[in-house]
């Protein structure tokens, strides 16, 4: 009995040991008041993106957080569901809900989301400066970047005798073959039109009588060139293989490398000399009664080993300015304080109340 007794203490005295290890670990990234967490849920939910977001979430960020905190992690595949969330009120199917960044000052004016509590997260001091005012609010702040990436022209390189330089080349009659372009929605296409109505206004549209050239302009000249107008982004990325004739469409960089790799083709990425613009993933906590976990997870999301990972996963940029890579990727991925600053950020806030109906508008030009 006295063998029995001293396996079992030992076992015992294993299990605290361990325990204790992962509690230290854990308090050293999140700081002292972990010590005073609430009890652990034995489950939180993250929505995301299918594809390669999908794939490289849960070859960086599923095992992190789940080995440093012993709380399983589910990923639901899904387009932010954020009047979903609305109705769900206090009990929220998603704990931390992903979106880009008009989607999520969505979400934060409907209430969907809690506010952020800065001293929860450790790693937000190193974020690049030119992002930490997207998911805020005043003094209050709703989201957090978690992986961005400009978005730009993408082309087939083996179709132009010079790379395209303007937004404007997506509606011109030299542009070679035909144009795809994605289905309006809260930031696809509008952005791009945006961006050109700015250009001959001299000022951003805030209504949509501000767009009415860009749509007389994108009726002459980008209906003659128009492709194909694509439901989603795996259809977006599929396009030039699909139809032959393709030479150019509008996407993130992360995007076109993964095309390129994909289909053999001879894709490229250039930047409009009117700007790139910045497209986000961002992380914000729901009305969910796991906040205090939540905030946890979140933090995980922007350590700089979980950043690294994601990145060399899908050339998704870092938002974290510690995140060390390889050389390897510096024309794969954005890096730098002033390379970060120089991506176009859109004001959403003039854009996102006028995208149903430009997107409409867009629609009736281009296909009727």
């Amino acid at each position: 009995m006295r063998n029995a007794s001293n396996k079992s203490i030992s076992k015992r005295t294993l299990r605290v040991s361990v325990a204790a290890a992962l509690l230290m670990a854990t308090t050293s990234l999140f700081g002292p008041a972990f010590a005073q967490a609430p009890e652990k849920p034995a489950s939180l939910t993250l929505n995301g993106f299918s594809g390669v977001w999908e794939a490289c979430v849960k070859k960086s960020l599923v095992p992190a957080f789940e080995n440093g905190t012993g709380i399983k992690l589910n990923l639901v595949t899904t387009q932010p569901p954020v009047a979903k969330l609305q109705a769900q009120g206090d009990a929220p199917e998603i704990d931390v809900l992903v979106a880009g960044q008009s989607d999520m000052r969505a979400a934060h004016e409907l209430g969907v989301l809690a506010d952020i509590d800065p001293s929860l997260l450790s790693n937000l001091p190193d974020l690049y400066k030119p992002l930490t005012a997207i998911g805020t609010d005043g003094d209050k702040r709703y989201s957090v970047v978690f992986t961005y990436n400009p978005t730009g022209l993408v082309y087939n390189a083996d179709k132009w005798k010079k790379p395209p330089t303007s937004w404007f080349d997506l509606a011109s009659a030299d542009t070679p073959g035909v144009v795809n372009v994605r289905v309006p929605d809260s930031q696809n296409t509008v952005a791009w039109l945006a961006i050109m109505a700015k250009t001959l206004n001299g000022a951003w549209p805030e209504k949509l009588s501000d767009y009415d050239a860009v749509l007389d302009h994108v009726r002459e000249h980008l209906k003659p060139k128009l492709g194909a107008v694509l439901a989603s982004s795996g259809a977006m990325q599929s396009s030039f293989v699909d139809d032959p004739r393709s030479s150019l469409t509008v996407g993130p960089l992360n995007v076109s490398i993964a095309m390129a790799e994909k289909s053999g083709l001879n894709i490229k990425w250039a930047a409009p000399k009117e700007g790139a613009y910045l497209i986000t993933s961002e992380a914000g906590v729901t009305r969910t009664p796991s906040n205090y976990w939540s905030h946890v997870l979140i933090n995980y999301m922007l350590d700089a080993d979980v950043q690294k990972s994601f990145a060399e996963c899908g050339y998704y940029s870092p938002a974290n300015a510690t995140t060390v890579l390889d050389p390897k990727f510096d024309r794969r991925v954005i890096q730098g304080e002033d390379n970060v600053a120089k991506i176009m950020q859109i004001p959403w806030e003039k854009i996102t109340p006028i995208a149903a109906e430009l997107g409409q508008a867009f629609l009736s030009a281009v296909e009727n």
